[in-house]
């Protein structure tokens, strides 16, 4: 019996997350699932070669043009109530999407009713981009891979986590953001978490602090993202691990085009897929300095964000330029970094005025003090620059105690 091909389109972000991941767990061995947010991304999947068995769509998404075929199975999700858009469309409780709505709807496609697979196996989501193919029975398991060749791949033990996915961003060059950022990560992994340091950045330093002298590198999974590929599947491919925390990471693309031409889009199917695989507790996203579009998405996507500054008067000027900028402009883009944001400012010498300590970014000031480390940027090596002790090893403890419990 082929699987059902069903749409979630509601603007509320949260909302479609959380219907997606209930599918994903339950029900993927019977549906794929597309979701979307926004109405023009929606509407050029659907006039696309796209078949839709099932589009549940929230009534500030619908249309009467949609272009959709008469075969297609539309409700409206409401809140308990029919809507006034759609006269004669069915409707469902947004919130009744659960197992007794699945069962109904594939009955209704099809005799029986559907039964629960434990195990999830695809996760199709954002833009109707494939995310996560999982198999999490312990075992090697074989995927396709862009080149349509089959490669095997060896899968982690199996963990069923909800993974947290921390930002890390500062407006400024040399503020030492990444180098936070590894220490973050190392740091988490002495713990006992599993952890992923995932650098965005277009020029990457991540050659100074782990092993990069493999083959199989990040360009491999942005070909991956642009193709709808399987994007989980590919990112157990190509992840290293560093033999002395166990952070995992990725080589840093061939060419840096690769990077730029990544898009908002894509950055969400990254994210998800990192989520739907549930085996990372923490996910250290090292962001470049732009605020673009991309940039935007990452913050939006994060569960948590930490915006890094260093102790001087750039910092000051800059941050006050990006907290104007939030204010103004990202609003639009449904930007919405309340209850998420922390303010670190890194390079702390108490001797020296407090440029910064003043600065105020979406109702958020200076909470965390990173000290200044003499020498730090002369180090190399994971060894000496991702495991420092004393008052910067504190600081960095500090700041991850606020997002994970350790």
């Amino acid at each position: 019996m082929r699987r059902l091909n069903l749409v979630i389109a509601d603007t509320d972000e949260g909302y479609v997350r959380n219907v997606v991941n209930h599918l994903m767990t339950n029900y993927l061995d019977k549906l794929r699932v597309s979701s979307f947010t926004r109405r023009e991304l929606l509407y050029d999947f659907l006039s696309g070669l796209n078949k839709v068995d099932v589009l549940l769509i929230s009534p500030d998404m619908y249309s009467k043009d949609l272009p959709i075929d008469s075969d297609t199975k539309v409700f409206l999700l409401t809140k308990g109530e029919p809507s006034s858009k759609g006269a004669g469309i069915d409707y469902v409780d947004k919130h009744q999407v659960g197992d007794e709505f699945v069962n109904k709807l594939v009955g209704m496609f099809f005799e029986g009713e559907v039964e629960k697979k434990e195990e999830p196996v695809v996760m199709e989501s954002i833009a109707g981009k494939n995310v996560a193919d999982e198999d999490n029975t312990g075992e090697d398991i074989t995927v396709e891979d862009i080149s349509g060749e089959d490669t095997v791949v060896e899968e982690e033990p199996f963990r069923d986590v909800e993974t947290k996915v921390v930002a890390i961003y500062s407006p400024i060059g040399g503020s030492g953001k990444t180098t936070v950022a590894v220490n973050s990560a190392v740091h988490c992994a002495k713990k006992g978490l599993e952890v992923f340091y995932l650098n965005l950045e277009n020029f990457q330093s991540t050659p100074l602090y782990f092993n990069c002298k493999k083959e199989r590198n990040l360009s491999e999974l942005l070909r991956c993202l642009k193709q709808g590929r399987n994007v989980a599947a590919k990112i157990r491919q190509i992840k290293q691990k560093d033999a002395d925390y166990g952070v995992h990471y990725f080589v840093p693309p061939e060419n840096v085009v690769d990077l730029k031409e990544m898009d908002s889009d894509e950055i969400n199917v990254l994210i998800n897929a990192f989520r739907s695989m549930r085996f990372y507790d923490i996910v250290i996203v090292d962001m470049s300095s732009e605020l673009d579009d991309k940039n935007i998405a990452l913050l939006n996507s994060a569960d948590e964000v930490i915006m890094v500054l260093a102790q001087d008067a750039v910092s000051n000027v800059k941050a006050e330029y990006v907290s104007e900028q939030l204010e103004k402009h990202l609003a639009g883009h449904g930007l919405n970094l309340s209850g998420k944001l922390t303010v670190a400012l890194n390079k702390y010498n108490f001797h020296m005025a407090l440029e910064v300590d003043t600065v105020c970014i979406d109702g958020e000031v200076v909470s965390v003090y990173l000290p200044f480390v003499p020498g730090m940027t002369a180090v190399k090596g994971i060894a000496q620059m991702a495991d420092i002790q004393g008052d910067f090893g504190a600081g960095i403890e500090e700041l991850m105690g606020k997002y994970i419990k350790l």
